[in-house]
């Protein structure tokens, strides 16, 4: 009897894969800004994050570059969305 070993050509990565801005960056590794928003402006943060289905770090370096001028600003329709789930979070 003749045993066969399995060899494996690559090993599957356990765990999230990195999500920084660029390719192979971790979020952990950007240094910690804490900042302090009045409830309605943190109410804002998280219905844009939800609407558009980014972490809420992503839209601030969104905003933050769309604001200087060097990224796109939101679509009417991203405007839209976030809008319709700051509705619902009022109500």
């Amino acid at each position: 009897m003749t045993a066969v070993s399995k060899t494996r050509t690559g090993t599957p990565r356990i765990g999230r894969p990195p999500a920084g801005i660029r390719p192979g960056e971790k979020v952990r590794e950007y240094p910690r800004f804490t900042v302090r928003l009045p409830k309605d402006v943190r109410a804002e943060l998280e219905a844009a994050a939800g609407a558009l289905k980014r972490p809420a770090w992503r839209v601030v370096i969104d905003a933050i570059r769309a604001y200087v001028g060097n990224g796109p600003a939101l679509t009417e329709e991203e405007r839209h969305a976030v809008r319709v789930v700051l509705r619902l979070h009022e109500s």
